[in-house]
């Protein structure tokens, strides 16, 4: 999507991550900015110097929200799932490498006192 903010600069395509909009896109200025101030332990977002925004997306309707947050948990789930498979295979790995260099070693030392 190409196009200007109503301040002469270039706005960006963007993906929103919060839980409203999960995964909606939307073009905003790019002299778009957050401050930040941590008075509390939540911090506190204000937005500055907005020119520009608008959805790129339609609405994501509630029953649909659920469904891609079951979906990322099943993801994340079996993401986690391959992470743990991954290390297991790693040790399995090291496992097998010292299984094989101890027989190697046996065979030698057998062959060495039959010698």
């Amino acid at each position: 999507m190409e196009g200007s903010c109503y301040c002469g600069r270039s706005y960006i395509m963007k993906t929103s991550g919060i839980d409203l909009h999960p995964g909606r896109r939307y073009s905003i200025c790019s002299n778009f900015e957050y401050i930040s101030f941590n008075i509390s332990p939540l911090p506190i977002f204000l937005e500055v110097v907005v020119f520009f925004f608008s959805w790129i997306d339609p609405p994501v309707y509630k029953r649909s929200r659920q469904i891609i947050h079951g979906l990322l948990r099943r993801v994340n789930k079996f993401e986690n799932e391959v992470t743990k498979l991954e290390k297991e295979v790693g040790r399995r790995r090291s496992t097998k490498v010292k299984l094989w260099l101890g027989l190697a070693v046996s065979w030698l030392l057998i062959a060495w006192l039959l010698l």
